[in-house]
């Protein structure tokens, strides 16, 4: 099923904003009022044109209540575009972590009751997304209207693009008509690759095809590692960073030699036994610079 089209130029405007990070956005946002401010808050006055009743600065005139409107309609879309995408962004990490929540408890659950199950294929889309942003791709678009329809999520890393086609809890198995509809796509568009990723698995047809093409398939127990893998990463390293800190608590500091000076010359001075005479066998200082200085210590 296609996309629903946006119905106005405000709507794609926000849908464009939404897509972008959300810091990006507001920075369009501060710009955009800045430059549409100046020049709608400077003087106007109206030219007469020799010999014409028709302004000669009409265009001017024109633009002027435009101009006034725009600065502040374009950094409000911008605005609410940056709004929805830390929305969304948020929505898919709680996603994650519910979903990380569901499946510890119970490790067991059996294809019949998984995390997914209860989601709608918004939600999934949302899931998929977080999945990626946690392998440290940049999710450019996700989560939209549109049921499975076209390409549910952009990604970008490392310069290079990929598409995310998503398949939720009604396709238990996804045919290879998905996975030759997607690589149709990204051959069309040039990207680097893509990915299908379903909650449930892909039939022998589907995993033959995407052997040999730029298409990664990701079924259900994949997902699971994504979303599992990285969560326990970060659990790993607070563990390890917890205990080195606890570690290091525990160890007493390091008793330091005391530095004995040279009554002579001043040279730092070093422990050495007495080898012959009275005093055979005894510990005394003497001095690093020996033969050249014999000053000793007693210890």
């Amino acid at each position: 099923m296609a996309r629903k089209r946006r119905q106005s130029a405000a709507e794609d405007m926000i849908d464009i904003a939404s897509k972008l990070p959300y810091w990006v956005s507001l920075s369009l946002a501060l710009v955009s009022y800045l430059i549409l401010h100046h020049y709608a808050d400077r003087p106007f006055q109206l030219e007469k044109a020799p010999g014409s009743t028709v302004p000669a600065n009409l265009t001017e005139l024109m633009l002027h209540p435009l101009l006034s409107a725009m600065q502040y309609l374009i950094p409000m879309i911008f605005v609410f575009g940056a709004a929805i995408s830390a929305f969304k962004a948020f929505r898919g990490r709680k996603l994650a972590q519910k979903y990380v929540a569901t499946s510890i408890q119970n490790p067991r659950t059996g294809a019949a009751a998984k995390p997914t199950d209860d989601m709608s294929w918004q939600q999934f889309e949302l899931l998929v997304g977080q999945a990626f942003r946690q392998q440290g791709y940049r999710v450019i678009d996700g989560g939209e209207e549109g049921a499975d329809g076209g390409v549910d999520v952009h990604l970008k890393k490392d310069g290079l693009t990929f598409f995310v086609q998503c398949k939720h809890w009604k396709a238990k198995s996804v045919g290879v008509s998905v996975v030759r509809e997607l690589y149709g796509v990204i051959a069309g568009a040039g990207v680097e690759g893509g990915f299908v990723v379903t909650s449930g698995n892909f039939t022998e047809e589907a995993e033959a095809f995407a052997r040999d093409k730029r298409i990664s398939l990701l079924d259900g127990k994949a997902l699971d590692n994504m979303l599992l893998h990285a969560k326990m990463s970060l659990a790993e390293d607070a563990l390890r960073a917890s205990q080195h800190t606890a570690t290091a608590a525990k160890v007493p500091p390091a008793t330091t030699t005391p530095t004995v000076s040279c009554p002579n010359c001043s040279s730092s001075m070093v422990k050495r036994k007495a080898r012959r005479g009275a005093n055979t066998g005894q510990e005394f200082w003497g001095c690093s610079q020996f033969p050249k200085c014999r000053g000793i210590r007693s210890i």
